[in-house]
């Protein structure tokens, strides 16, 4: 699960911090992740939901697990003592590491995950939209047109 939590983590921040006109010069060279990672990058409110719902995903059913195993090993204290490795745990090596990684190496990191991400939009394409939608519904209640930063 951490595994899987840290590629999300690590794939959101590779796409995000591309160089874009690199990644536009090795599109137009004929790489082929780079064509893929741009493609994505073309609609980031779907990508960034994409990897939101995968990281959220997997990480509360990881916690459910830990918890489960926790009360099975120490009682009702296993839940505290699961909240606390599986706290220290996904913030170490599925968010701080894997983000730091891809911030100094993006394109290690954002042209291979985009091999599995791709196929993943497409397969999540109805969640995305639907959290999308909510999104953009709830940013209209509250006043803030898309694409508008105040």
């Amino acid at each position: 699960m951490v595994v899987i939590s840290a590629y999300f983590s690590g794939s959101e921040t590779g796409m995000m911090t591309l160089n874009r006109y690199r990644l536009r010069h090795m599109a137009k060279q004929g790489n082929r992740s780079a064509k893929r990672v741009e493609k994505l990058l073309r609609k980031p409110d779907r990508l960034i939901s994409l990897v939101l719902i995968g990281n959220n995903l997997v990480n509360i059913l990881a916690s459910a697990l830990g918890t489960i195993v926790g009360m099975r090993l120490y009682g009702d204290a296993g839940v505290a003592i699961a909240t606390g490795v599986l706290t220290f745990v996904v913030l170490v090596f599925a968010e701080v590491l894997p983000k730091t990684i891809a911030a100094l190496y993006p394109e290690k990191v954002a042209y291979p995950s985009s091999f599995l991400l791709a196929p993943l939009q497409i397969l999540m394409m109805p969640l995305v939209w639907l959290l999308n939608t909510i999104t953009r519904l709830l940013m209209r209640l509250m006043g803030i047109k898309n694409g508008h930063r105040g």
